[in-house]
């Protein structure tokens, strides 16, 4: 599994700071923390300021992850808003490193290091928003999960919290040429009503994310989940235009628009990219047709996406392989 990235410094206006795969593990920033404070079970916290009943956004590598779309959308938060860094989990108890293997990295001097996969959470003071802002952003653990539950519910529900959200993007029978679909759910009704959510009637096998749901619903923290669908033969580690689709979705829910920067014009890249790759092969376009044909007549997703598996997908893996080859090449 691919790490996270480290964040760079943009600013947000509403924030009071400016600081803002093997992809997503090496943005994130080595950024100043508040007084060290406790370290259990790997969890290292530190001081808070008091919040203003944050809101919590939540995205993990993983299950409920295609690539790296919620953690991108959590990563760019954290930089917009120049969010500060008051909590890391050490891997050690967590992680298989021969499954999440750390990344070897060359400095400007050429001298490497190592970076092992990553688990924190940010704050950000929003004056200008009616709730401060929290991000927990990660890789999915291999072990020890009820711990890790636990512990990290212990730390959010500390918050009190007037919302925690979770992004999910999953594969879905969607085309590359429409907008990527967003719904949503909530096993509050007041909180479905309010956001314009289903209900969450997935059952079966989950990941961390619905592990999370649990131990932080048994603490009485309010709960919906944003569930991106990504086409489904785009097996790619970055989808800008999925990860934008969160990102847009998310005004309601955290209390302003967060900044979009360049992910335009990464998405005019990445689409003109998946063009290049299908063009001049008529499989291709008569099943990308079928797709445009059904696009958005199917149920809503979410629910089933929240915390399983995409379920039944159209068998494109032969059609459309040359498609995935193309853009793993031009990353």
């Amino acid at each position: 599994m691919r790490g996270l990235r480290r964040p760079g410094r943009r600013t947000c206006a509403h924030s009071t700071g400016g600081r803002g795969n093997p992809a997503a593990r090496s943005r994130l920033a080595r950024l100043p923390d508040a007084g060290r404070m406790a370290f259990v079970d790997g969890f290292n916290l530190s001081a808070l300021p008091p919040l203003r009943s944050p809101v919590v956004v939540m995205a993990f590598t993983g299950w409920s992850d295609t690539g790296t779309v919620t953690t991108d959308a959590g990563l760019r938060l954290i930089e917009t808003c120049g969010a500060e860094r008051f909590l890391s989990i050490d891997p050690e108890d967590y992680h298989v490193f021969t499954e999440n293997r750390p990344l070897v990295k060359l400095d400007d001097e050429g001298q490497r290091s190592i970076e092992w996969p990553r688990n924190e959470a940010y704050f950000a003071a929003l004056p200008d928003a009616p709730h401060d802002l929290v991000v927990v952003v990660g890789a999915e653990p291999n072990l020890r999960w009820r711990t890790f539950s636990e512990r990290l519910a212990e730390v959010v529900a500390g918050l009190s919290p007037s919302l925690v959200c979770t992004l999910v993007a999953r594969p879905a029978a969607t085309p590359h040429t429409r907008p990527i679909p967003v719904s949503g759910s909530s096993a509050d009704p007041l909180l479905a009503a309010r956001f314009g959510l289903g209900p969450s009637m997935y059952q079966g096998p989950t990941g961390i994310i619905g592990v999370l749901h649990d131990a932080l619903r048994r603490r009485g923290a309010p709960l919906i989940s944003l569930a991106a669908g990504v086409p489904h033969y785009l097996n790619v580690d970055e989808n800008p235009l999925a990860t934008r689709a969160l990102l847009e979705a998310l005004p309601p829910v955290v209390g302003f628009t967060p900044d979009l920067g360049d992910l335009e014009e990464q998405g005019k890249r990445f689409l003109a990219r998946v063009e290049e790759a299908s063009r001049g092969d008529e499989q291709i376009g008569q099943y990308v047709t079928m797709l445009e044909e059904n696009y958005g007549q199917t149920p809503e997703f979410a629910a089933a996406f929240d915390e399983g598996e995409p379920g039944d997908l159209p068998p494109a893996a032969d059609i459309l392989r040359d498609v995935e080859d193309f853009l793993r090449g031009t990353q």
